[in-house]
């Protein structure tokens, strides 16, 4: 049921922006009770919650099938640029501030799952890696959002950028 509710938020998103979605309008789209709603989800907010962390879940899948870092950051990208348009809707939202915290939280954990499964020697300890994973995700949403509406956007050039400032490849020499 929860991806019923899920998934029907998600088309409703489609076509309205988030401010406008309501329980009322969200349960009659689904044909249930507003008991069946609230069994599942507290609100609206937690809905969404609920979808970043299955389409991160779902992305961590897809990028870890890939055979580098280079092909996992071009699932991402591939993934927000076909998301593009909710996420724009959710931009402009008045609740921008509490989205966007859910947008680091979710890039957080799929960093986290590619660095756990695609560096396992990463020699960090728990407060580096968790600032690290952090500056990445608040990094990457906000490249994202300004980069991926652009029509003529290189995606691979973008990639390999983002490459560079994760391995460190883009301030090359010696660091103290």
């Amino acid at each position: 049921m929860k991806s019923v509710i899920a998934d029907t938020f998600s088309q409703m998103l489609d076509k309205e922006d988030i401010d406008k979605i309501t329980v009322t309008k969200l349960i009659a789209e689904c044909h249930i009770s507003r008991q069946t709603f609230y069994y599942h989800f507290k609100d609206i907010m937690d809905v969404l919650e609920w979808t970043f962390r299955r389409a991160t879940r779902e992305l961590v899948e897809q990028s870890l099938g890939t055979e580098d870092r280079i092909k996992s950051l071009t699932a991402y990208v591939t993934f927000v640029r076909q998301n593009r348009a909710k996420l724009e809707k959710l931009l402009y939202s008045r609740r921008w501030v509490q989205i966007e915290g859910m947008l680091v939280e979710a890039v957080t954990i799929y960093l986290a799952e590619i660095a756990r499964n695609k560096v396992p020697d990463l020699d960090l300890s728990v407060d580096d890696l968790e600032i690290m994973l952090k500056f990445y995700a608040c990094g990457m949403v906000g490249v994202l959002l300004q980069y991926v509406d652009r029509p003529n956007l290189n995606e691979e050039k973008l990639v390999i950028q983002m490459e560079k400032i994760i391995t460190g490849k883009m301030f090359p020499g010696k660091h103290n």
